[in-house]
Order: structure tokens, then C-alpha cells, then sequence
């Protein structure tokens, strides 16, 4: 698309002056070059041309008669030819400084036209003429306007709309997040105060959960415990017919997973740890359960040897735990370790 600024438009607009004035005293110097010589060529010359031919013959009178009307009518021919040329080489603009450059031109082809100039006269005149249609081609050159792309303005226009809608968008996020960060640095303060006693609050409420979750948890507990040992104190007569191996103190402990003989000798004397005798597998209630709390209670030999009193639990003899006396006694016993374990430890009758 061609888009003129107004200093461009100005600037051409002094060029086509300057060449309408150039034109104008261009076709002002044809017209006086042609009002120059056409009077001096009628008189003078055709006197001079009767003087030089006096001494001729008429038939000699005759001849140059016939070519000269020829070349007049053929020079006037090229006369308007030429100045037709000059007249289409100025713009098709109906200015009132064209209407006058164009009555001066016919007035000037109709001068030429019926005029006879001599050869020094039609030079000068056609070299005027030559001069004034370059003059007129420029000024026709800056008269016509520039084209203009359609469909470019259109998409310039488009484009240009485009762009006005992301920046006003852009402006009204920049806007937005403005005051909103002025919002969030004027509430700030205040929300972080409200946050802060929010988590204090928080805190507090948590604390005060654990409080009661502790509390309802040792209140559990200790109802649990008052539950166990009043269970206890109901078998107790039991507890200290059967289990005296395990509870008197004794420096014997079991010290494998599987192997009843396999014993461990303490320092410190103590009941029997119920830890292990879990790990041992004594209080599974299965015949190889019962017979690993029979080795290990009711061992005597130097083996195992556990020093504690046995009570009415059976002393350990190979191949007797199926008997009837044998193994009542021996389930009687894991029975009150696995109903009151935790009880004896809290008791302190067993080893944790």
C-alpha cells in the first residue's frame, strides 16, 4: 500500500508548481518564438524569392511553385503532430492552468499551421517543443496518484485492530493484577494477624485433642488394667498352684525361638520374661507348645535345672506329658499365662 505523509504531499505539490511555471514559460517562448519568425518569413521572403527569380524560365517558375505548396502542407502536418504530442504528454486533469496551457498549444498549432518559417526558425521551434513535452511527461509523472492496495488497507486495518484489542486487554490485566496487588499489600497485615490467631486457635485444638485422647486413653488403660487384675485376683489361688516355675524369681531365662534347652543365665534374679516365652512358642496351644513349657518349667536336670520351686507344676520327665496328671497341670499353666500375661507383668509376677 503507498501512503503519503503530508511532507511528501507538500514536497510534490511545490515540483508540480515549479514545472506548471516552467510549462508556462516554455509555452510562452514557443508562442513568442513563433510570433517572432512567422511575420519576418512572409514579406522579406517572398520578396527575396521573386528578386532570385526573375531570371528563370516560366516553366522553372512552375515547378518550385508545385514543391513549395507540398512542403508547406507537409511541414504543416508535422506541426500538428507535434504539437498534439506535446498536448497528450500533459496530465487528463481539467485544472484552470491546464485549459490555459491547451488554448495556448491550439492557438499556437494553428499559428504554425498556416505560417511558412524558415529552417533556423522550425529548429528552434521544434527543440521548444521537444523541451515543453519533457516538461509535460514530469508533470504528468507527478500528477497521477499513487495506488492503493485495497486489501492491504483492509488487512492494515484488521491488524491494527488486533493490536488495539491485545493492548486493551493487556491494559486491563495490568490494571487488575495492580490492584489487586495493592489490595493484597493493604490486607495483608490484617490477614496475616487473622492467620496467625487462626493457627494459634489450630494449635490450641490440636493440643487440647491430644489432651483428651490421652486422657481417655490412660482412662481406657486403666479400666483395662482394673478389669485385668480384678481376673487376676479371681485365679490367683491357681496362679500360685501352677505358675510358681515362671513367677518365683530365678536366674534361668529362655534364649531361642524353638529350643527349650537352650536357656540363658541372668545376673539378676527375676521372674521368667513373658516376652519369651512367646518367642519360645511355650504358650502356643499345641502339643509341642505345651511340651516346650514343660521342659523349660518343669526341667530339673543339669541341663536346664531351673532353680524355681515347681508348686504343682510336674518336673519334667521324657515321654509323660500325655499322661493325664502330666498334662493338665501343664495346660492349667499356659492357660493362666495366656488369659493373665500382661496382668502378671503389671503385677510384676513375670518379667516384661
Amino acid at each position: 500500500m503507498s501512503k503519503l505523509s503530508p511532507y511528501q504531499r507538500s514536497t510534490i505539490e511545490i515540483g508540480r508548481h515549479r514545472i506548471v511555471t516552467v510549462i508556462f514559460l516554455v509555452v510562452g517562448e514557443v508562442v513568442f518564438l513563433a510570433a517572432t519568425w512567422i511575420p519576418d518569413s512572409d514579406p522579406s521572403d517572398r520578396k527575396r524569392n521573386s528578386l532570385s527569380q526573375d531570371g528563370q524560365t516560366d516553366r522553372d517558375d512552375e515547378k518550385p511553385a508545385t514543391s513549395n505548396h507540398k512542403a508547406e502542407y507537409s511541414v504543416a502536418n508535422d506541426w500538428e503532430a507535434k504539437v498534439g504530442k506535446v498536448e497528450q504528454a500533459f496530465p487528463g486533469s481539467k485544472t484552470p492552468e491546464m485549459a490555459r496551457i491547451r488554448e495556448r498549444l491550439k492557438f499556437l498549432s494553428q499559428n504554425l499551421t498556416r505560417s511558412e518559417l524558415s529552417e533556423d526558425a522550425c529548429a528552434k521551434i521544434v527543440q521548444s517543443l521537444d523541451a515543453l513535452q519533457q516538461q509535460a511527461a514530469k508533470l504528468s509523472a507527478i500528477s497521477k496518484r499513487p495506488s492503493i492496495n485495497a486489501e492491504g488497507i483492509d488487512e492494515a486495518i484488521a491488524a491494527s485492530a488486533q493490536s488495539l484489542q491485545i493492548a486493551e486487554q493487556e491494559t486491563t490485566r495490568l490494571a487488575r493484577e495492580q490492584a489487586e496487588r495493592i489490595v493484597r499489600r493493604e490486607r495483608e497485615p490484617v490477614i496475616r494477624r487473622i492467620r496467625l490467631a487462626k493457627q494459634d486457635q489450630l494449635d490450641q485444638a490440636i493440643e487440647l485433642r491430644r489432651r483428651i485422647a490421652e486422657m481417655q486413653r490412660e482412662r481406657e488403660e486403666s479400666s483395662a488394667k482394673s478389669a485385668r487384675e480384678n481376673a487376676l485376683q479371681n485365679e490367683m489361688r491357681d496362679v500360685e498352684k501352677f505358675l510358681q516355675p515362671f513367677t518365683a524369681p530365678g536366674n534361668l531365662q529362655p534364649n531361642s525361638d524353638s529350643n527349650p534347652w537352650d536357656v540363658e543365665r541372668t545376673f539378676d534374679s527375676k521372674p521368667v520374661s513373658l516376652a519369651r516365652l512367646q518367642r519360645l512358642g511355650a504358650l502356643e496351644q499345641t502339643m509341642e507348645g505345651l511340651e516346650r513349657l514343660y521342659i523349660f518349667g518343669g526341667g530339673k536336670n543339669p541341663t536346664v535345672n531351673n532353680p524355681r520351686p515347681l508348686g504343682s507344676f510336674p518336673e519334667y520327665w521324657a515321654q509323660k506329658l500325655k499322661k493325664p496328671h502330666i498334662l493338665q497341670p501343664v495346660k492349667r499353666a499356659q492357660q493362666l499365662l495366656r488369659d493373665h500375661g500382661q496382668a502378671l507383668v503389671e503385677q510384676q509376677l513375670l518379667s516384661p
